[in-house]
């Protein structure tokens, strides 16, 4: 993988060095195999290059194809080489040191444009074409890598990284207010409404499934592929599916494999990434190899506070998978002395932006620099498993059968699942009330609803004057953000889960991260193929019979142990400890706290009072407190606030790499 960037001046004006050269500083990451620019006149490209995969250690970027009239400068990993090899025809005695941006070069020479159909993997990529006059820059199928740019009437600029585009004098740096809203709005963990938007005004991100083609007097942008609904696959019986299914997905882990490093997995107790692991170490034993895991558990001495559903340590999980599968080695990352607040200067820093998932961030962060001291190529995991590989809710699945009319097999598929539980019909009511039309009067359903939106509001910290000041009422609506209960059934949950929004969000923290030490961190469970493929199976497939998330259960029978795949009694609880990890410090967080306000930035996004009212809610927290809305929102606040100084400080010294 690498971090790229350029500039493309329309007039025809020679780009000075100084300003390549400050681009490339402040590209530069903490790893760095090789780094390379390539200029001509109006034209600069650069890289930072990280050796991930074998025909990566002998890669020249950016290469420059002076037959061709074409110049590449990427940030790529390829799954599907030897679909592509045979395809356009390279001779076998090339292929194996061919490097993939050269095989994207020689996709576009064959196809133009229409390479993008036939590419598989995660990449960013800007191709000069001198023929054309124009760059072609696209992203992969699902936005696994960040690209931004900025465009003017004089000139265009990119990078993989935000900071290198301020390295431009006539790019400014200042703060996009809309996607602040939309930050402190929005009560989940998403962070925007509009994808393509930054922290920065007039810097953009290309998002998921995007090209951009970049001339003189024209920026044409177009989706060449987005998440829709698939034609059904239609096969014999239960086991053709189960065998289409580890196909698809065993193909899809084996080519995020690829490195000349060893291969790691970041594995909990549940059916995704324990199926990543699976599969991953099934194919390293054929080549007489382990496979490293790692995986997060709570703090020494953890108190557990969970009802029996959940469960905080999910060892046992994780032990019964390497006792069954064999060739697993794990390293458990505990942190100790971690916490939402470890190092938060540096992974603001990393993010280049204020982030959400204050509770599972630092150990991600934590497991990769785990992964990194072992000498891993390449951490997969299974992020996007939940909406794809695994995906089976049993109430839209319910949901789906009402709305198609079959209700004997509703009324069966009911019953089956409610039979499942210690009190039946009180869990058959349950599911019938949950697909029952929203505006059916039920006053305790109401007032359960109106709380719930009420709990959900907690999460917003933001200043009503600057909520009103963006008509964020509206926004929401308008880009269909709804914070009642909606019936959806299967389908269009997974559709609409899987958009541009969602994958270009993840493409952040991994990407970053992934650069920064210098580890290809990687999801097969979001690979383009395995997504077409689960939206083309029938909605049977996930839910029968009272069993959810089927496919995945039956397709790793034998491969994972029964103990993990046949279990739906209890669910990993990630983070269950934030509470506890944090009443150390918390003593120094509440003065932090209370000074939210002495800056007048922060009054004007934050709401003071609310912030100061939640705070006396917590002047001591308890272990139980790790769900509680307004704990968090004081969090994400705090989060926010040091954001907020951070970009000060650098304002005030310029600009400059601190």
């Amino acid at each position: 993988m690498s971090a790229i960037c350029g500039i493309y001046y329309y007039d025809d004006r020679t780009i000075a060095p100084d300003v390549s050269e400050a681009m490339m500083r402040r590209l530069k990451t903490n790893h760095i195999d090789a780094s390379g620019k390539w200029e001509d006149g109006p034209l600069f490209l650069g890289c930072h290059a990280q050796h991930i995969t074998p025909e990566s250690l002998t890669e020249v970027l950016p290469y420059h194809d002076e037959a061709a009239g074409l110049t590449i400068t990427a940030d790529v990993i390829l799954d599907n080489r030897i679909e592509l090899f045979q395809n356009i025809n390279i001779d076998h005695s090339r292929r194996s040191s061919m490097p993939d941006s050269v095989l994207i070069l020689k996709a576009y020479q064959k196809w133009g444009q229409d390479c993008l159909k036939y590419l598989v993997g995660d990449f960013a990529f800007v191709i000069w074409d001198e023929n054309r006059r124009e760059l072609f820059c696209a992203v992969d199928h699902t936005g696994s890598r960040t690209f931004y740019y900025y465009q003017s009437k004089e000139f265009f600029a990119f990078s993989t990284l935000i900071k290198p585009l301020f390295a431009l004098p006539e790019i400014g740096r200042k703060h996009n207010e809309t996607w602040f809203a939309d930050f402190l709005a929005i009560p989940s963990v998403q962070n925007h409404l509009d994808a393509e938007l930054t922290t920065y005004q007039d810097i953009y991100m290309l998002v998921a499934g995007t090209k951009l083609t970049v001339r003189p007097n024209s920026l044409k942008k177009e989706r060449y592929w987005q998440v829709i609904p698939q034609q059904e696959l239609k096969l014999k019986s239960d086991s053709e599916y189960d065998e289409a299914f580890r196909e698809v997905f065993g193909d899809a882990v084996r080519s995020c494999m690829r490195s000349h490093r060893p291969t790691g997995v970041m594995m909990s107790g549940g059916l995704d990434s324990t199926a990543v692991a699976a599969l991953a170490a099934q194919s390293l034993a054929s080549e007489d190899k382990r496979l490293q895991v790692f995986s997060s558990v709570p703090i020494a001495g953890y108190r557990d506070w969970l009802p029996p559903t959940l469960v905080a340590d999910e060892t046992p999980y994780v032990e019964a998978v390497q006792q069954h599968v064999g060739n697993i080695d794990v390293t458990y990352c505990s942190l100790e002395g971690k916490h939402s607040f470890s190092e938060t200067e540096r992974l603001l820093s990393i993010m280049e932006q204020p982030y959400k998932v204050v509770e599972n961030l630092f150990w991600i962060d934590g497991i990769v620099a785990a992964a990194k001291k072992q000498n891993m190529g390449v951490l997969l995991h299974g992020s996007t498993g939940n909406m794809t590989i695994s995906w089976g809710d049993v109430l839209p699945y319910l949901l789906y059968l009402s709305q198609s009319g079959q209700w004997y097999s509703f009324l069966g598929q009911l019953w089956d699942r409610a039979k499942r539980y210690n009190h039946r019909y009180r869990a058959a009511w349950h599911l019938f009330s949950g697909v029952l039309p929203p505006y059916i009067p039920n006053l305790v359903s109401r007032i359960k609803t109106i709380k719930g939106m009420q709990e959900i509001s907690d999460l917003s910290p933001i200043n009503p004057d600057f909520y009103h000041q963006y008509g964020l009422t509206q926004r929401l609506k308008n880009f269909g953000y709804d914070q009642k209960i909606q019936r959806k059934n299967s389908l269009e949950i997974r559709v609409e889960s899987l958009q541009a929004g969602y994958f270009s969000q993840l493409s952040v923290p991994f990407t970053k991260l992934s650069l920064y030490y210098g580890i290809a961190v990687r999801d097969p469970s979001r690979d383009k193929r395995v997504i077409e493929f689960c939206l083309s199976l029938p909605e049977n497939q996930f839910v029968r019979n009272g069993r959810d998330r089927l496919i995945i259960r039956r397709a790793m029978q034998g491969l994972l142990p029964d103990k993990v795949c046949y279990n739906d009694v209890v669910r990993g609880q990630q983070s269950a400890d934030l509470a506890q990890r944090l009443q150390a410090v918390w003593p120094v967080m509440k003065e932090e706290i209370r000074r939210i306000g002495d800056y007048q930035e922060e009054k004007k996004y934050l709401d003071i009072d609310k912030i100061k009212k939640h705070l006396v809610r917590c002047e001591k927290i308890e272990d139980e407190q790790t769900g509680d809305p307004g704990f968090r929102m004081l969090i994400r606040s705090l989060i926010f606030s040091r954001y907020l100084q951070q970009e000060m400080r650098e304002m005030q010294v310029g600009n400059k790499i601190l």
